[in-house]
């Protein structure tokens, strides 16, 4: 009878694996429009994954709030307790240091897609750690090089006082220098100042061609306005290290027209798929994307399909799905996972702010004026120190 019994009651149900995204990315601040990027692309990403049989796909997101030590901790807990597979995003080069080496310690992947060092390619590279999107060396590859050829040869540079910036500034003296252009004077400058005034009379003393501000956020819109109140910027040309359209949208357009800045990606570029996603983008969240939000969904998306590839979540069988692997996507056309040292890489824009008359949309701000390939702009495999397969 009980035989009987077992027989006509259905086995358990197979539970499906799954898959965990973790996103660790600023959520809270000043800056939270990069990381509420992240986020919506993130989601979008999973949404519009076509799936693996049996396998589901959550998304953990967490708030390291712009502080490495709250990253240390979130990326812990992910790791730990909510036992993600890897974690993706993790703005602010510290933060993302610290995020990489939980991942080393617990052998799980960490793609960093919005941290600027190149120490994750370089003194602090591991295994665990892919580099996805732009570094610090494209971006002043990008403007130093087509910059010192098409702007000026005289530069002058003002530079936020921290890890980011001063990594920046080395690489951006030897890009203009490479090209017969000269770095004549250069202010650091702490996080949020306020008053630029004392560094742009000291930069309009210099006489350059050109301006480069090495900073971000709150502190490119106040360095412009103070550029444009002293009349700086009707004698030359400003360059940004990076420049997101909501610093556009704040400081407003007419204070960053005919600035120049360099970006692995845009919503104009023509890249299959690009206008598509940026338009869906649009629609959730009523702005553009900036390039951080598309690496973000690049990232997932690029993870998953190696998921699927690997035939599951193992990480050194991912790994292997990773590395040398060329994809096309609406990010990278072609984009390339160097397996020397984790970094993906595609071709680099330069990117000039319109006229306020020449913007037709919502954060209809950028134009490309020039490109380089991904060999020049991310620099030879193993160039900063990471040599993973030798």
């Amino acid at each position: 009878m009980l035989a009987a019994a077992l027989l006509m009651v259905g086995g358990p149900a197979v539970a499906a694996k799954v898959v965990k995204v973790g996103i660790v990315s600023v959520l809270s601040g000043p800056v939270a429009v990069i990381g509420n990027g992240e986020k919506w692309a993130a989601e979008m990403a999973v949404a519009d994954f076509e799936g693996i049989e049996g396998t589901k796909i959550e998304l953990v997101v967490r708030d390291h709030a712009y502080n490495p030590g709250v990253a240390n901790e979130k990326a812990k807990e992910l790791y730990e307790k909510e036992n993600v597979d890897v974690i993706i995003a993790c703005p602010n080069s510290a933060a993302a240091l610290a995020v990489a080496q939980q991942a080393k310690l617990h052998k799980k992947l960490f793609i960093s897609t919005s941290a600027g060092t190149t120490d994750l390619i370089g003194k602090a590279c591991n295994r665990y750690v892919f580099k996805w999107n732009y570094n610090d060396y494209m971006l002043a590859t990008t403007v130093g090089i087509l910059g010192a050829e098409k702007l000026g040869k005289r530069w002058y540079t003002i530079t936020s006082d921290y890890a980011w910036g001063h990594n920046l500034l080395k690489h951006f003296t030897e890009a203009v220098e490479s090209k017969g252009g000269k770095v004549v004077g250069n202010d650091m400058v702490a996080l949020h100042t306020s008053d630029y005034s004392p560094y742009i009379l000291k930069a309009m003393n210099a006489k350059p061609e050109v301006l480069a501000l090495l900073n971000v956020g709150k502190d490119a819109v106040n360095s412009t306005k103070a550029a444009a109140e002293y009349g700086l910027k009707k004698k030359v040309t400003i360059v940004h290290a990076l420049l997101f359209e909501p610093s556009i949208r704040g400081g407003g357009v007419a204070t960053f027209a005919g600035d120049y800045t360099a970006a692995p990606w845009n919503w104009v570029v023509d890249n299959p798929g690009a206008r598509d996603f940026a338009d869906r983008y649009l629609k959730k969240t009523g702005e553009r994307p900036h390039f951080m939000a598309a690496a973000v969904y690049s990232a997932v998306t690029q993870y998953l399909l190696a998921v699927k590839r690997a035939g599951g979540a193992d990480t050194e069988k991912v790994i292997k799905a990773l590395e040398g692997h060329t994809f096309k996507d609406m990010f990278a056309n072609p984009g390339y996972v160097r397996p020397e040292d984790h970094q993906q890489v595609g071709k680099a824009y330069l990117l000039r702010v319109k006229q306020p008359d020449q913007v037709k949309g919502t954060d209809d701000y950028f134009e490309v004026v020039g490109s380089l390939p991904a060999e020049q702009a991310f620099g030879k495999p193993g160039q900063f120190g990471c040599k993973l397969n030798k």
